[in-house]
């Protein structure tokens, strides 16, 4: 939880006041955390030499679930991380000292790239019917459940009428197949691995209620921003150029086999779209998302997107 993550805040702060940018001499380290969805721009800067040009030696980590992204930022385990933007402003506002220095994954106006899904037999045929029901998402009260409780609310089904339970993407499948749970919300390729396997989308919230918002932004700890600003802005400007290339429908068959690679696929299974991204961050959109967040109590004390966001940050 943001709580547990913001104890360990305090604790870690003393240990990782380091400044990154004493290596004058040579190039800037950086241990960068990226999660399981949304991490094909950060390959692209890596691969492409666009962290190179900016003067920094790049370390990727693999990371896991919103919460442990943090806890990685916080910690001093990495310098950079991909965060949920909804998880890192719900930390935001219990205390965790974080900031954001850049938008990445964005939600496409345009097409699904996530949904409630059902079995392929299920008698669940709208979101009324899960009145009652257990619906697995990647995280309980993390924020990122917050469209489909807008949605379900949207259809006349209260937050105390249905059950959530936290299932990783990658168990969600099977979470259906063995009926744990009776719905299941994926996302990205997990998602449209799913549609392809036959099983059903009931609704797709994500689209319906936060089109265009930050879904992943690239976080850090603020004492650490405080002393590497210059640090910061070079990260910024190799992933703009990494967007740039990402966006690119030349680079599409270069953007699959980065993402087959990173999840160890055969390149012909990897998704033949990928979300929309953008290191400029959509403030209006954001701060809508925070705004639901306090409608459904996630958040007590109402956020303003520009607290979160550096001030230097590339924004909208």
């Amino acid at each position: 939880s943001a709580l547990a993550v913001s104890a360990l805040a305090i604790g870690s702060l003393a240990a990782c006041g380091s400044n990154e940018e004493a290596s004058a001499d040579g190039p800037v380290k950086l241990r960068v955390a990226v999660a399981p969805i949304q991490f094909e721009t950060a390959h692209i800067a890596e691969e492409q030499g666009f962290f190179e040009n900016q003067g920094l030696d790049v370390e990727l980590v693999n990371g896991a679930d919103p919460a442990a992204l943090l806890a990685q930022v916080v910690s001093g385990d990495v310098n950079v991380a991909i965060g949920s933007w909804i998880n890192v402003a719900t930390s935001f506002s219990q205390g965790v000292p974080v900031q954001v220095i850049g938008g990445n994954g964005m939600v496409d106006p345009e097409s699904d790239n996530s949904g409630v899904m059902v079995a392929k037999e299920s008698e669940v045929k709208n979101l009324a019917d899960l009145k009652g029901k257990t619906i697995g998402v990647v995280g309980v009260k993390s924020g990122g459940d917050i469209p489909v409780l807008q949605a379900l609310e949207a259809a006349g089904v209260k937050e105390q009428d249905i059950t959530e339970v936290a299932v990783p993407y990658a168990g969600m499948e099977a979470a259906l197949e063995q009926g744990t749970v009776d719905a299941v919300v994926p996302a990205d390729s997990f998602y449209h691995q799913m549609v392809e396997k036959g099983y059903k989308t009931i609704s797709n919230p994500v689209q319906e209620f936060q089109s265009n918002m930050p879904v992943t932004v690239w976080t850090v700890q603020k004492q650490w921003l405080e002393q590497n600003g210059d640090t910061a802005k070079k990260f910024d400007a190799a992933m703009e150029e990494a967007v740039e290339f990402y966006s690119d429908p030349a680079n599409l068959e270069e953007v699959r086999k980065i993402h087959a690679k990173a999840n160890q696929i055969d390149v012909a299974d990897a998704p033949t779209t990928f979300v929309p991204a953008d290191v400029t961050f959509n403030v209006a959109e954001a701060q809508s998302g925070i705004d639901a967040m306090v409608h459904f109590g996630l958040v007590e004390n109402k956020v303003a997107v520009e607290d979160v966001l550096w001030d230097e940050a590339p924004s909208r």
